[in-house]
């Protein structure tokens, strides 16, 4: 879907800043949702990484659902789910995804782009940190069909929704 009508993404989410409390991990939210399902459900079987994935999408909210669904299903149930919750909630793996789009959107696509704006307001100084961030939420926003390759938006309907303009 092509941006409507020139909508610009806003530098927050619903009161939500995009550069606050980024926290850099390196735990795909794919990968966790697969290991989830692998220990039944058992949020202390999961590693360090895993749990901060899971935390960060309030996964807890929606275990059992994911845990009944065939995989193909899972999707859609994160999507539906983080549109159901207060962008305030949503730890920084989701918020990645935002951060990506935002970039990719305001100031131009691809990784380089995107860690000299992660170096410029001050979010990080570290490559390393710069290349998680970007690794999780162009990867997270792809998997969940939210984003391109690129990192630019994919499914404009979804942020518009997201970002409370629909």
């Amino acid at each position: 879907m092509e941006k409507l009508n020139g909508f610009e993404l806003p530098d927050n989410l619903s009161g939500r800043s995009i550069s606050v409390k980024v926290i850099p991990t390196v735990c795909n939210l794919e990968n966790m949702l697969k290991k989830l399902v692998e220990v039944n459900g058992d949020f202390s079987q999961l590693k360090q990484w895993e749990k901060r994935s899971y935390k960060a999408y309030q996964i807890e909210d929606i275990k059992s659902s994911i845990l009944a669904a065939e995989p193909y299903k899972w999707r859609g149930i994160v999507r539906e789910h983080i549109l159901g919750v207060r962008p305030s909630n949503l730890g920084a793996s989701a918020i990645d995804i935002y951060l990506v789009a935002y970039v990719a959107e305001i100031f131009g696509v691809g990784k380089e782009c995107f860690f000299n704006y992660i170096k410029s307001k001050g979010i990080s100084s570290e490559p390393n940190s710069a290349q998680a961030i970007w690794q999780v939420g162009k990867g997270d926003g792809v998997y969940l069909q939210i984003l391109h390759d690129n990192g630019s938006v994919k499914d404009w309907d979804f942020m518009m929704k997201w970002v409370g303009a629909r």
